[in-house]
């Protein structure tokens, strides 16, 4: 099954390309509900959507705020969980959501074990010009560069997920065997203290910490998402394959909307900044600083072919590692 051309593969351009493109959807999904091609069956226009209180999958939020979804003829209800407490929300696709937040790792995991998902669009991609993750050594320690990290301690959010995979990836690619580096698990708003005082040698952070990690004078290593690849995509939106084949205009609707809240958070910064403080309950100091995500709704089996071939390498997921075409949707070409 194929969808509507949503954008192209490559990086979806800002400004007035991409309001034209969400303009163009909005006016054909608008209709109401439509039955998919050869069926009679109208297509489900009510969207359960899952996501974790952090700045990247943030999106839908804004175009919640913004009425975008409203102006797609989507009925749309959000659920936003606490990211320390969601490791995935695959398992509950197609019962409890329909579309959901989900991380490279974790996504290939839940396809290894049999989930039969599909990633329905991007989310966020990291880069050298807008980095949402870095690694920092402490200022007062003998910490210069990864390589130095033998024999350290290091915080990392949990022991699982995308950022330990980038982690990991990170220092095998400067040539340290993991096992000779110490990972030890400590929440983001702890890891600075934790830096401070000594009791790691390192940390690996995402946006917004980085700001008051690097105000506090403490070196940075590396973005560890770059060493799986550079953009790298680092968060997409997933849905229960059998859905998005049977709602393909819902999908493409759901996608638009994304792109116009987009299109609104470029233009509109502060205003997106200050919302977003509000609604994640992020300090305001925090919410300045940070940058806003990149957020990109493009998506290609490219993108995924290296955060699978890092779960290879890794060793983390048993079982058969899914291919990077059969998880991706491939959109029609128009």
């Amino acid at each position: 099954m194929t969808f509507r051309a949503l954008t192209d593969s490559t990086h979806r351009p800002r400004g007035v390309p991409a309001l034209f493109a969400a303009l163009g959807l909005t006016m054909t999904a608008a209709v109401g509900c439509s039955a998919p091609a050869g069926t009679d069956e109208p297509q489900d226009r009510t969207v359960r959507v899952a996501l974790v209180d952090a700045a990247p999958p943030s999106l839908p939020l804004l175009a919640e705020k913004n009425g975008d979804f409203t102006e797609q003829g989507l009925d749309v209800s959000i659920s936003s969980q606490p990211s320390t407490h969601i490791t995935t929300f695959a398992a509950s696709l197609g019962w409890e959501y329909d579309i959901a937040w989900g991380t490279p790792a974790d996504v290939i995991a839940a396809a290894s074990q049999g989930q039969d998902i599909t990633v329905i669009a991007g989310a966020y991609v990291d880069s050298e010009e807008r980095q949402q993750g870095q690694m920092y050594a402490a200022a007062s320690g003998t910490v210069d560069s990864r390589t130095d990290l033998r024999g350290k301690r290091m915080a990392v959010p949990s022991l699982s997920g995308t950022l330990f995979l980038a982690v990991l990836t990170s220092l095998n690619r400067a040539g340290v065997d993991v096992d000779d580096v110490r990972l030890v698990e400590v929440p983001f708003s702890g890891m600075l203290g934790q830096l401070d005082s000594g009791r790691v040698d390192a940390i690996a952070t995402v946006q917004p910490y980085l700001g008051t990690v690097e105000a506090a004078g403490h070196r940075p290593l590396g973005d560890p998402f770059l060493s799986i690849d550079s953009p790298a995509v680092a968060g997409m939106w997933i849905a229960e394959r059998e859905w998005a084949e049977e709602n393909p205009e819902t999908v493409a609707a759901f996608v638009a909307a994304l792109d116009s809240a987009d299109w609104w958070a470029s233009s509109h910064e502060q205003e997106a900044r200050a919302f977003l403080s509000s609604a994640l309950e992020m300090p305001r100091r925090m919410a300045a600083t940070a940058p806003l995500p990149d957020w990109d709704t493009s998506i290609s089996p490219e993108a995924l072919t290296p955060w699978i071939e890092a779960v290879a390498a890794s060793g983390q997921v048993h079982g058969t590692l899914p291919k990077a075409e059969d998880l991706v949707s491939a959109p029609d070409k128009q």
